[in-house]
């Protein structure tokens, strides 16, 4: 069932009712706290979340001539969230080295 929140025009309490879409058309609303039914319904704005592609499009064309080894780190760390798959505690060791901005050559130096 949605949730609608509203807020008291009286004293100013805000509260929430369950409510089916059927049931929502025909209710009477009162506050609990004084019972007013001059109540206003609290809209809240729309959470869109973008999904795995357009995440990869946005890091990709922030990346774009930005040859720095965070801005490499970033891009791998996107990538590996968006796979779901942890990577092996060496490899997390260098991701997260790049993202602090450290070479990939001092980096590779170490595990040769």
């Amino acid at each position: 069932m949605p949730v609608y929140e509203y807020k008291c025009n009286k004293c100013g309490k805000t509260f929430s009712l369950f409510l089916t879409y059927s049931e929502y058309d025909a209710a009477v609303v009162s506050c609990p706290g004084c019972g007013s039914d001059g109540v206003q319904r609290i809209i809240r704005p729309v959470r869109v979340t973008k999904g795995e592609k357009a995440r990869l499009r946005d890091v990709t064309e922030e990346a774009a001539g930005n040859n720095s080894s965070q801005m490499l780190g970033k891009v791998m760390r996107t990538i590996q969230e968006n796979s779901g798959r942890e990577l092996p505690p060496d490899t997390n060791e260098a991701l997260t080295r790049l993202e602090r901005g450290e070479s990939p050559a001092e980096i590779d130096k170490d595990y040769q």
